[in-house]
Order: structure tokens, then sequence, then C-alpha cells
């Protein structure tokens, strides 16, 4: 598969995001509460809505 973004930079994010681990995710889905810090520096911003988290079936 190849990927071409345009502007340039998305490989940075991956790379920060990967190194965040699990600390991005909630229930093992990535929180877009968490990734907003890190998106931010690349001038990226994911919606936070309750919705997108997937909820936690033991609760």
């Amino acid at each position: 598969m190849l990927q071409i973004s345009s502007p340039g930079g998305w490989e940075k994010y991956l790379e920060d995001l990967f190194e965040a681990g699990p600390s991005v995710l909630t229930n093992g889905a990535l929180d877009p509460a968490k990734i907003n810090p890190i998106a931010a520096k690349y001038d990226i911003r994911y919606e936070e809505s309750p919705f997108c988290v997937t909820p936690d079936p033991s609760e």
C-alpha cells in the first residue's frame, strides 16, 4: 500500500502518536481528548465527542 499525504509531516505525527503508546487510549480505543495535545503540534484536531470512545462493557 502506498499513501501520499499532503502537506507532509503526517509521518511525524504518527511517530509521536506511537511513542505515546497506551496513554492515548481509553478502553482500548483512541481517545480524541488524549491525542489532541499531540495532534495540535501538527495543526490537527479531533472532535472530542463522548461518542468517539468505545464504552467499557464492564460499566
